[in-house]
């Protein structure tokens, strides 16, 4: 049905080009084209949904969780992509289309300071939040300070970690090591690299000073009590924050995945639960 109405829309593109025949249309052929548009705004959706599925089994289920509802709706009233304000200037990010699982959680970090998107070499806001790269150590050590609160001036002057000097992360990673985070404590760590999970989850842990359960063990398959930082991430996983795996229909599998990475989505998803919480 859908290929029948695009046929006779072009068809009818075509023949409007001819005034008096476009004139001698029908009424009913003439709401073929507002079909059309229809549709093509419906797959066009469709498109961006699919290309902004991203992963979200590290997240429990919420009573609250209506989100595509809710963005569906406020995007009714307001603009269809999450707006940030940076620098006093309103800035759309195109990549983060307001009916997105994790637009919610961008707009409250954005909201609060703690991300803006990425910009270009002269600090220009580039309209883009990238929700599918992968998070990095400096980018981490940046979120978990600004998320915190920490003053940038109360952190040591002095740096272990030799590529951090005269990085954009210099001062991030600065009050990492003076708060003696644990990835970050011995200045070993490649701040270029994609964080893991585990990193991720103790990073926000320790920033927000959480309470640290005992290691079970049994909480995830692949978490035992020889796994690096298990404490965390089973702490993360009673505190609500974390779930682990999920197959195909939404049931959990049991594991965690310790080092796998993290997206820009999902540790949107991370800290703004963490700041409830925490």
């Amino acid at each position: 049905m859908q290929h029948s109405y695009i046929i006779v829309g072009v068809l009818i593109s075509i023949l409007c080009g001819v005034q008096s025949v476009c004139a001698a249309l029908p009424p009913s052929l003439e709401l073929f084209d507002e079909e059309l548009n229809q549709i093509q705004l419906e797959q066009e959706q469709q498109q961006s949904d699919q290309a902004n599925e991203f992963n979200a089994e590290l997240f429990p289920e919420r009573e609250d969780d209506s989100i595509v509802e809710k963005m569906h709706q406020s995007a009714a009233e307001t603009s269809s992509h999450v707006m940030v304000n940076v620098r006093g200037e309103s800035v759309t990010l195109e990549d983060v289309p307001i009916y997105a699982w994790f637009a919610e959680f961008v707009e409250d970090m954005a909201s609060r300071g703690i991300i803006s998107g990425y910009q270009d070499s002269e600090g220009n806001p580039l309209g883009q939040y990238g929700p599918a790269d992968n998070v990095t150590i400096e980018q981490l050590s940046k979120i978990a300070v600004e998320a915190s609160g920490i003053n940038l001036e109360t952190c040591t002057n002095s740096i272990k970690n030799e590529l951090a000097q005269g990085s954009w992360s210099e001062s991030y990673i600065r009050c990492a090591e003076s708060n003696d985070w644990a990835i970050y404590s011995d200045g070993t760590v490649d701040i270029t690299r994609s964080a893991t999970r585990t990193e991720v989850v103790t990073t926000v842990l320790q920033a927000f000073g959480a309470s640290f359960t005992s290691l079970d063990g049994t909480v995830f398959k692949d978490v035992n009590a020889t796994t690096e930082f298990g404490v965390a991430i089973e702490t993360a996983a009673a505190d609500g924050i974390v779930s682990g795996f999920t197959d195909e229909e939404g049931n959990l599998t049991g594991y965690f995945g310790p080092s796998d990475p993290v997206n820009r989505a999902e540790i949107a998803k991370i800290v703004s639960m963490a700041l409830q919480i925490y």
